[in-house]
């Protein structure tokens, strides 16, 4: 029989508490969202999460809110979408 390794490979030995590793199958999905006060294009992760959590994001321009979230999820790495320069003259 194999013992268990805690905390496993990759996590430090400063935070196995902070490990859980119920969460190390959950599921990550990528969402895209738009400001609803300047237009700039956003993708975030979102992650299922044992415990409900809130929280928001706000548009690294304007500053308008572009996203709240309340429940058994989270999200993060939040990045701007790079916009491609319209050509004009061509469709």
């Amino acid at each position: 029989m194999l013992a268990a390794r805690f905390p496993p490979p990759g996590v430090s030995n400063a935070a196995p508490a902070a490990y859980n590793s119920g969460m190390a199958n959950s599921i990550w999905t990528t969402e895209e969202f738009t400001c609803p006060g300047c237009g700039l294009n956003y993708t975030a992760t979102r992650e299922d999460q044992p415990s409900k959590r809130t929280g928001s994001f706000a548009c690294m321009v304007c500053e308008a809110e572009v996203h709240a979230w309340s429940g058994r999820h989270d999200y993060f790495d939040w990045t701007a979408v790079k916009m491609r320069s319209p050509i004009f003259g061509r469709r």
